[in-house]
């Protein structure tokens, strides 16, 4: 009879576990990805963009976040349909740590912190 090895609390939330979530799909956009995503939308390819998310849990920064983006958008003119998505089980599927982040057609484009309205235009490509 095999012995299960007691874990204390921070052995626990780092010790490898099986996902729970069935069919979960990661997104990431590694560093040197994400000036080419930002190069596509600005050389007119801003008519595909459907739909971003906001990404956190009710937080002042996330609700930041999501004024900002909104403001941007309603600004543009663009029709996209933008969400607030504060279930930690949909966040965790895009693989972020750190809240706020902003997905842009299932691809993460910001994540950890409150982008400015320059940033956000850069990110959808309107300037």
């Amino acid at each position: 009879m095999e012995k299960k090895e007691k874990k204390g609390f921070w052995a626990s939330l780092f010790s490898s576990k099986p996902c729970k979530c069935s069919g979960a799909t990661a997104y990431a956009i590694p560093a040197g990805e994400m000036k080419n995503v930002t190069d596509e939308a600005a050389a007119g390819d801003l008519h595909s963009i459907k739909e971003i998310k906001v990404l956190g849990p009710g937080c002042a920064k996330c609700k930041s976040t999501f004024s900002v983006v909104e403001k941007v958008i309603k600004g543009s003119g663009m029709e996209v349909r933008l969400t607030k998505v504060e279930d930690m089980e949909e966040i965790m599927r895009y693989n972020i740590l750190s809240t706020p982040a902003v997905v842009v057609d299932g691809k993460v484009m910001l994540k950890g912190k409150v982008p400015n309205e320059a940033e956000v235009r850069r990110m959808l490509g309107l300037s």
